[in-house]
């Protein structure tokens, strides 16, 4: 039986992982569109990740798309159910919110160098200022959010 607090932290980085998982979609879904190309973005990673296809032969197709979606998301969710839980220690014990701060770097770090050496091909038709835009409304809303829950929970 799950106890309250780890309910709480559950809960806390199951909506972490959604409003950053959300974030990213959002971005990609809105630049696609602008580029007149909608769910490229989903497409080009579902292929190359579900399908092993390389980027040049995508198309736009709802199985690559709701996997890699699927993949994403639950990605999001166990980054936000760690944070979640490095909050709830740092409530206890302030200085632990250094190691927000260092996996946060880690977690960056290790991003861009699994995305530069699995999806290289892919960088060539998703942009790396679009993946960093990404990220940062991600964290941006992810920071946000637990800023405001901070300033709730800690008066």
């Amino acid at each position: 039986m799950l106890t309250m607090q780890t309910r709480a932290v559950l809960k806390e980085g199951l909506i972490l992982g959604l409003i950053g998982a959300g974030s990213v979609a959002g971005w990609f879904l809105l630049v696609d569109g602008i580029a007149g190309r909608p769910f490229f973005t989903p497409a080009v990673l579902g292929s190359m990740v579900v399908l092993g296809r390389d980027a040049a032969s995508v198309s736009i197709d709802m199985l690559p798309i709701l996997a890699y979606t699927a993949i994403h998301f639950v990605a999001f969710l166990v980054v936000g159910i760690i944070i979640a839980a490095i909050m709830a220690e740092a409530r206890k014990e302030p200085h632990v919110l250094w190691l927000l701060a260092e996996f946060f770097i880690v977690f960056e770090f290790g991003f861009y160098a699994a995305v530069g050496l699995a999806f290289r091909p892919a960088l060539a038709e998703l942009t790396w200022i679009n993946v960093a835009v990404g990220n940062i409304l991600a964290a941006g809303g992810m920071g946000l959010y637990l800023w405001r829950i901070r300033e709730m929970r800690w008066r």
